[in-house]
């Protein structure tokens, strides 16, 4: 028989196991714009772009947050990598989601948004148009994610 004290431990350890799982299935849901955003804050822009398009398709799934992280950071890398076309679409993309939802991006993120849209204005000719009042680009609409490879 077990005693009080083994009873209360084990739902005690039943309990934390329970929290751990929900905690882990959280966190994983979002872990790929995670990885992608710490291989940008490395440097490996390369690596990040790779992680980026490998895991477009779960945007339809994704929150408003996660969403406008990934397109702020896959934008980010793009521009990094010189490919101006790509970084507007997705750092307009991001854009689209901050306009529709104000809290999708904390203050640090906010600013690389705002730095890398003005770094696109001033890219040269072949930049698409950074004016403050227009979108670069815009939200694709979720049924036309990327399909699942």
């Amino acid at each position: 028989m077990c005693s009080v004290a083994v009873r209360s431990q084990l739902r005690l350890s039943v309990l934390t196991l329970a929290v751990s799982a929900l905690l882990v299935t959280a966190a994983c849901g979002s872990h790929y714009v995670a990885h992608g955003t710490a291989l940008y804050a490395d440097g490996r822009y390369v690596e990040a772009a790779e992680v980026f398009e490998r895991t477009e398709q779960r945007l339809a799934a994704s929150s408003s947050s996660e969403r406008a992280r990934f397109g702020l950071y896959r934008g980010a890398t793009f521009l990094k990598l010189g490919d101006v076309e790509h970084a507007a679409r997705w750092l307009g993309y991001a854009r689209s989601i901050v306009k529709a939802d104000r809290d999708a991006l904390d203050d640090d993120d906010q600013a690389l948004l705002d730095a890398s849209l003005r770094a696109i204005g001033n890219a040269g000719p072949s930049a698409p148009d950074g004016k403050a009042d227009s979108e670069v680009a815009t939200a694709p609409p979720a049924s036309q994610a990327a399909p699942t490879q």
